[in-house]
């Protein structure tokens, strides 16, 4: 009888201690998870508080560029980093002119009508990247708020037939990576494109000839009357263009808009939207913060919109 009963007290003793490792592993689990939380919580904060750093840096910059034009050469324009702040943390960031591309906005006029110029130029653009033209009246249909379809696009009944199925946008683009929402729109072919293009307001439609690559500077013949045939272009070579630029803007816009004046709507060579990209790495984990600043008329700059990991 007493050795059932010593039995049943080791037995006891046992399922005791079980639970009591069950319990002790529960809590150091649920403590090493907080603490996880609050160290990646802490991460993200810091980081964003560098971002803001570098954002108050790249608009310092900014606003004591006081050149009447904005070129590749400027202070503002040169790779900032990697820097250490302290110990285990870094951070890197370089500031690039967003009106140096086309805005797919402007291919709408502010009363929501297709801009028939803006629309030669992104074909042109399209042509110039070995892209189908089909793909900038899909865009105008994506964007515009109304139900018309245009030649080669597509309103609510082509999205509607998708998987899964929805509707068009109906209002302008807030990023660029939109253009996937396309209809066969494939990651190659967005990746293609997105050298040259960007998404600003619509009123930000001319072109910085001073930044813009040799793709977006040729698409803008597309507006020549002196080139009826569309197929006559040429591409200018980076080097060509690096080259020519070391000593400040290159092509003049009063050289390209000479005796062009639908040319010369579109171009300019001082900029109010720039992109500011900041990396930061803070022990093992890595940052992206994109930020868009906006330099008003007084030269004073503000950031207009953050992401954080996509550009």
């Amino acid at each position: 009888m007493k050795r059932a009963q010593r039995g049943v007290v080791l037995m006891s003793a046992l399922i005791l201690v079980a639970l009591a490792a069950i319990v002790a592993t529960s809590l150091f689990f649920d403590t090493a998870l907080t603490a996880r939380r609050s160290a990646a919580s802490f991460s993200m904060e810091q980081a964003l508080a560098l971002g803001q750093g570098a954002e108050a840096l790249a608009a310092y910059a900014l606003v004591q560029d006081k050149n009447s034009d904005d070129t590749p050469n400027d202070a503002w324009a040169e790779h900032y980093g990697p820097v250490d702040v302290e110990a285990g943390v870094t951070i890197e960031a370089d500031v690039g002119d967003e009106q140096g591309k086309f805005n797919l906005n402007s291919l709408l006029k502010a009363d929501g009508t297709p801009d028939p110029d803006a629309l030669k130029v992104f074909r042109r653009l399209l042509q110039l990247c070995e892209l189908e033209t089909r793909w900038a009246s899909l865009l105008v249909d994506w964007i515009d708020p109304n139900a018309l379809t245009e030649a080669d696009g597509g309103e609510d009944s082509l999205y509607l037939s998708q998987t899964p199925p929805h509707r068009t946008a109906n209002q302008l683009l807030t990023s660029v990576s939109e253009l996937q929402q396309l209809p066969g729109f494939t990651r190659e072919l967005y990746l293609r494109l997105l050298p040259h293009v960007t998404v600003l307001p619509p009123d930000a439609s001319r072109i910085n000839v001073c930044t813009a690559d040799g793709i977006v500077l040729d698409s803008l013949r597309a507006l020549s009357q002196k080139n009826p045939d569309e197929t006559e272009f040429s591409r200018i070579a980076p080097d060509e263009l690096a080259r020519n630029r070391r000593a400040g803007c290159f092509p003049r816009a009063a050289v390209m808009s000479a005796d062009e004046a639908d040319i010369g709507k579109r171009v300019a060579e001082r900029s109010s939207y720039f992109r500011l990209r900041t990396w930061i790495r803070i022990g093992t984990a890595e940052f992206a913060l994109y930020s868009l600043l906006y330099r008003d008329g007084s030269g004073q700059v503000r950031p207009v919109l953050r992401t954080m990991g996509t550009d």
